[in-house]
């Protein structure tokens, strides 16, 4: 993991990925995990929960659990 932002309130979270030479993001709310998101994807889910991407902090690096190798 490259960095993670997230909600003040840590529902939503968002981690910058490398799992290979590209850079992708991955969100997490809850259980739920999307993987390899491009950022219009990230973009247009955020914005579909209601989410501003200008609202999000940063967030410690350590991954929530259930997140590493989630498709």
């Amino acid at each position: 993991m490259i960095g993670a932002m997230q909600t003040r309130d840590r529902q939503w979270r968002v981690e910058a990925v490398r799992p290979g030479e590209r850079d992708y993001f991955r969100l997490i709310h809850g259980d739920n995990i999307v993987d390899g998101l491009v950022i219009a994807s990230l973009q247009r889910l955020l914005a579909e929960a209601g989410v501003d991407m200008a609202d999000l902090v940063e967030a410690d690096t350590t991954p929530m659990s259930g997140a590493a190798g989630a498709a």
